[in-house]
């Protein structure tokens, strides 16, 4: 009998495959700063934060093998997801809002950060749908936030950061993408930015993380926040190519 522990690398993989007919890789895209000042005034928003998604270990491969067993199961990490997102329903009333957590960090960073940055109108208020208006707009939109043990095939993420670098992981997780617009609507700079604990060696289970009324959860996302928010700035500097 095969054990399970040498499956799961094979079925993880064969998930990430899965994905990759819907999944953009990375959307990366540099601001020419040739005239900054023609930019001004710049307004600033940001989309809804998603629900953050939890999982177990045996969650996360007990879905990973029925999503490859069953006919069509690659309709099944919808379905995943949704349950992810269920079953961390009960933490969202307790961690920080992550989409402002990062927005408000870009804000306090950018201006010093970035010469000759022009002045910014915030509406910190989530947005629906996308904005229509004749303005430069900075788009911010959390895409994914998980927690626990994190299959890293789902949302394309595994797409992102390569198959060699492992795809489950136990930590936080979360996946943002900041857009600016001209007022015809055309990108000017585009960022993606995937945070993932073990990125930093800041690793924790599922019941580390929730521990304390999920003090640790929230440190990494405060922590995950202040990442994030930094590699959009050092992209705009040029830094991070």
């Amino acid at each position: 009998m095969i054990k399970l522990s040498r499956l799961l690398p094979t079925v993880m993989i064969s998930t990430a495959l899965l994905l990759s007919q819907g999944c953009a890789g990375k959307s990366n895209h540099a601001l020419v700063k040739s005239d900054m000042a023609l930019l001004a005034p710049i307004k600033m928003v940001r989309y809804e934060t998603p629900g953050i998604m939890k999982a177990s270990g045996a969650e996360t491969t007990l879905l990973a093998l029925v999503t490859i067993a069953a006919p069509g199961g690659s309709a099944l990490l919808v379905v995943g997801d949704a349950v992810g997102k269920s079953r961390g329903s009960e933490t969202q009333g307790i961690i920080p809002d992550f989409g402002s957590a990062v927005m408000e960090r870009f804000l306090v960073n950018v201006r010093q950060a970035v010469p000759g940055w022009p002045e910014l109108l915030v509406v910190r208020d989530p947005i629906k749908e996308e904005m229509n208006e004749p303005a430069t707009v900075i788009e911010l939109d959390v895409k994914r936030l998980a927690y626990g043990s994190i299959d890293l095939s789902r949302g394309g993420i595994v797409l992102e950061r390569g198959l060699d670098k492992g795809v489950i992981a136990d930590g936080f997780l979360s996946k943002t993408v900041v857009k600016m617009k001209d007022p015809k609507g055309e990108v000017l700079w585009e960022k993606s930015y995937v945070y993932l604990s073990k990125d930093f060696g800041r690793e924790r289970t599922l019941e580390e993380l929730e521990a304390d009324n999920c003090s640790l959860l929230k440190e990494e996302m405060m922590f995950a926040a202040e990442k994030t928010a930094q590699d959009f700035i050092d992209h705009l500097n040029g830094k991070n190519y």
